[in-house]
């Protein structure tokens, strides 16, 4: 029995493993601190608590909102999605989905993310750069998203990028009519009296100037 147990302890540390198990199953927050203190790897420092209490006037003002909305925490936890959000991008309701995690690594959430290597990972990339430099939370989400080789290629590729990823517009794969992906623009509002915490949406777009459709240039 000792040899199976350190098998399996030896198998849950491999990178290869784990982004595997990450990408295929979802686990509630208190899920994943239980695999990792029991594989022996460092908890990741979320900053965002699992049960955060969201603002009555914030969740009324993206239910408002006629188009996708979703409040985000300072670690890039989704914490609360409006109707339009839930029936457009699936996997932001799910236990412990993070704008970073979920746009990076391979799964549903990055599936969506037409053209991602060029629209949409660099500039989440850089914008994870900037945060990580304060902060440990954003350090182990790094971490993280690297296991994964091809976002550490380009984390390394675009070491020099400084875009934001807010304020751009983007393609993404959404139901709908037609086989070509939706340009989405996406946007970060900071709430003055939330300060920690961010209003994201995603407004009808239109095709940025020199950007390529899925059949070559516009």
């Amino acid at each position: 029995m000792t040899e199976i147990f350190t098998s399996w302890q030896r198998l849950l540390r491999s990178p290869c493993l784990r982004s595997t198990i990450q990408a295929r199953t979802r686990r509630s927050a208190d899920e994943q601190l239980a695999l990792y203190r029991w594989a022996g790897r460092p908890v990741p420092p979320l900053l965002s608590p699992v049960t955060l209490e969201v603002p009555d006037d914030l969740r009324d003002h993206i239910d408002r909102l006629p188009f996708p909305a979703l409040l985000e925490g300072p670690d890039f936890g989704i914490i609360a999605v409006n109707r339009r959000a839930a029936r457009a991008c699936p996997w932001t309701t799910e236990p412990g989905a993070n704008i970073m995690i979920d746009l990076l690594l391979p799964g549903p959430g990055r599936d969506q993310c037409a053209q991602w290597e060029e629209h949409w990972a660099p500039p989440l990339l850089a914008q994870l750069r900037q945060g990580a430099l304060a902060s440990a939370a954003l350090r182990a989400i790094v971490d993280r998203v690297c296991e994964d080789a091809q976002v550490r290629e380009l984390w390394h590729r675009t070491a020099d990028l400084r875009r934001h990823a807010y304020g751009t517009t983007r393609p993404m794969h959404l139901a709908g009519p037609g086989p070509d992906p939706a340009w989405v623009r996406v946007l970060g509002w900071q709430p003055l009296h939330e300060p920690s915490l961010r209003v994201i949406t995603g407004e009808p777009g239109h095709l940025p100037a020199g950007a390529k459709t899925p059949n070559g240039p516009s």
